[in-house]
């Protein structure tokens, strides 16, 4: 190195975490950590709501502590969290104290789980309050140095494939992650695309590279960076080959796969995890490790060091138990994953209807740290507006809202909360769109306007006759793939489509959980809603809708479903955030430019933390940022390690 480090402590650092089953029982704590609590002993079982559904804790109880917690039912994603099933129960014994923090990454199911205990102590006659209170036990400050050749700040997608390609490279690596296991929207996302991958090629649909261009390019108006977007377009189809031979299992499916069925017709961009994104990301951390490098979670990346010169010469890193980190490194990558988890960040750009995004340790960490050392701001605009999603708190109170979408994400009438109708309803196939559009509405909400004879049609015929047959194009193939841990097995969904079924109880379950708002006169249901417009906008609906044309906003006529026939119904979605794709400025290498286009030395920013390669939107094909992604982050990877060489 050309760097000289004074009193450089060399440390063996290892990034593995100590897993345990999700049933496995934690037991009993040290001593001298008893509290002054008095329970019923016994064994007493709690359930609270997680992040995709109820967690149910089975609790032991002395008669002054807690003895066991065993998580015994749970639907949170496997992988991502993981590490709160392990850490939080293991914490609640070893404090004897529900004043725990939640796990970076997985605050939902940690949350859950400390609920679920709570309602287990209260029945085992506990002072929850007094374990809400406890006071936690004062860590001593530690600080730690180490040297490596390249380190990425960011352990989702585009951090993983920067990580596995430095190492390829000869570089010794230091992958950070926030989150207590695998994170980031690369773990939660289903498609990343690529012009004539091998799997491309064997199935004859390689994809044009000009429209791909013209895609990025027409689709931002000419905002994107066009070195940038030919560099990210040429490298997708060895990605892809280069994923597939580091052990990610991907599928090449026909556009259309999801729930965007405007995407039909147009080419198979479109490579999907068949084991789910968390999956594929941690074979690509283990991949690091294979490497002799090292993967560290639990670890924040939080400032850049800068050298006697103030060039960037490493990061300063914050572990979970509060011991600073400071990495030496010729190379840095930041790959943060946006700041959609930031609620301030979020509200100064996009107002405060924007809510955050999908991931809550994206928080703007690597595009604060690129602008501290002189890179200049693009793309901080861009968010990925992405359909829709219902009231957090009312849709808890629902089973499963995933049949309340199959009815009503269709062309059925969209309005805004004051009643006015604002676009063509056809959007609720093409996910940008929508989102983009409700965006625009006051306060990013939308009702969804629909009658019970709509709810009878399709009672009788099946979603699939009364609106579209979504995936007949897939049908017969056999084909299934996961996203945000949920496999898709298109032909069971397709059949599941185009079965008649009743969907009243479903729309009843929706209105008591507040989800819903229910009335016999469309008078009443806009005054429900305090929606002054809904009447006029209804009659002028429907006025259309017998003539078969929409003169309006030109939906095609067999979209334009009546609403005449009460009771009725109007559903309550808000905008859906994936997160943000923007905030630095980068080249075609994936370096991070000042204002004057000059390449900051030794730092690299890739994946959402980066700027140029939209415009105001998100790519209506299907796997544009997950690729870039993937893309960008090895391109990094490969520079970043060339770099570092150099320096030595």
């Amino acid at each position: 190195m050309k760097k000289i480090v004074s009193a450089v402590l060399l440390l063996a650092l290892t990034g593995s975490l100590a897993g345990c089953k999700e049933n496995e029982t934690v037991k009993k704590p040290e001593e001298g950590n008893e509290t002054s609590q008095n329970y019923s002993a016994g064994t007493f079982t709690g359930i609270a709501k997680g992040h995709n559904g109820d967690i149910e804790v089975e609790v032991e109880f002395t008669e002054n502590e807690i003895s066991s917690v065993k998580v015994t039912n749970h639907k949170e994603t496997e992988g991502i969290s993981d590490p709160a099933l392990t850490n939080i129960p293991q914490k609640i014994i070893e404090n004897q104290s529900l004043n725990i923090d939640v796990v970076s990454g997985a605050t939902n199911s940690s949350t859950g789980i400390l609920n679920a205990v709570e309602d287990a102590v209260k029945q085992a006659g506990g002072d929850v309050t007094a374990l809400r209170n406890k006071e936690k036990p004062v860590v001593e400050a530690k600080v730690e140095e180490v040297v490596t050749d390249v380190v990425v700040v960011g352990g989702g997608a585009s951090g993983s494939a920067a990580a596995v390609a430095a190492s390829e490279s000869g570089a010794k690596v230091i992958l950070l992650e926030k989150a207590a296991s695998v994170s980031g929207a690369g773990a939660m996302a289903g498609v990343l695309f690529a012009d004539h991958s091998s799997l491309q090629v064997e199935a004859g649909k390689e994809v044009d590279s000009e429209w791909l261009y013209d895609q990025f390019t027409k689709g931002s108006n000419y905002y994107s960076n066009s070195r940038l977007v030919s560099a990210i377009i040429d490298k997708s189809a060895s990605t892809v080959d280069w994923l597939i031979e580091n052990g990610v299992n991907l599928v090449l499916l026909d556009a259309g796969q999801g729930a965007q069925y405007a995407h039909v017709g147009m080419p198979a961009t479109a490579h999907g995890y068949v084991d789910g994104g968390s999956v594929a990301i941690k074979t690509l951390h283990d991949k690091v490790v294979s490497y002799g490098n090292e993967v560290l979670y639990e670890t924040a990346g939080e400032s850049i060091l800068f050298d006697e010169n103030n060039k960037v010469a490493g990061v300063i890193a914050k572990k979970a138990d509060g011991t600073e980190l400071r990495i030496h490194a010729d190379s840095v990558i930041l790959a943060t994953g946006g700041f959609g988890g930031n609620k301030d960040m979020m509200a100064e750009v996009f107002g405060e209807k924007a809510g955050t995004g999908l991931i809550s340790t994206a928080t703007g960490d690597g595009i604060n740290m690129a602008w501290s050392a002189g890179a200049m701001e693009a793309g901080l605009d861009v968010a990925q507006w992405f359909g829709m999603r219902y009231d957090s708190e009312n849709s808890k109170k629902m089973g499963n809202t995933s049949d309340l979408t199959k009815l009503v994400r269709n062309p059925l009438l969209f309005v805004n909360n004051e009643g006015v109708r604002f676009g063509n309803e056809e959007e609720a196939y093409e996910s940008a769109a929508l989102g983009t559009m409700m965006y625009n509405q006051p306060n990013a909400e939308m009702y969804i306007i629909l009658d019970t004879a709509l709810i009878e049609s399709v009672k009788e015929k099946g979603l699939a006759e009364v609106f579209v047959d979504r995936w007949a194009h897939m049908y017969g193939q056999g084909i299934k793939f996961s996203e945000a841990g949920h496999v898709t097995d298109i032909d069971a969904s397709t059949e599941e489509w185009r079965a008649p079924k009743d969907y009243t109880d479903t729309m009843e379950e929706a209105v008591k959980a507040g989800v819903a708002v229910k009335a016999d006169t469309i008078e009443e249901l806009a005054a429900l809603l305090d929606a002054p417009y809904l009447v006029e906008e209804v009659a002028h609906y429907n006025e259309m809708a017998a003539r078969g044309e929409d003169n309006q906003f030109y939906k095609d006529a067999k979209f334009m479903y009546p609403v005449n026939n009460g009771p009725f119904y109007a559903v309550i979605v808000n905008l859906r955030c994936l997160g943000t794709l923007g905030g630095v400025a980068i080249n075609e290498n994936i370096q991070a430019i000042d204002g004057e286009g000059n390449p900051i030395e030794n730092l690299w920013v890739a994946g959402a933390d980066a700027g140029g390669i939209y415009g105001n939107n998100y790519v209506t094909f299907e796997g544009g940022t997950l690729g870039f992604a993937y893309n960008s982050g090895r391109i990094a990877g490969e520079k970043a390690a060339v770099n570092a060489k150099n320096e030595n």
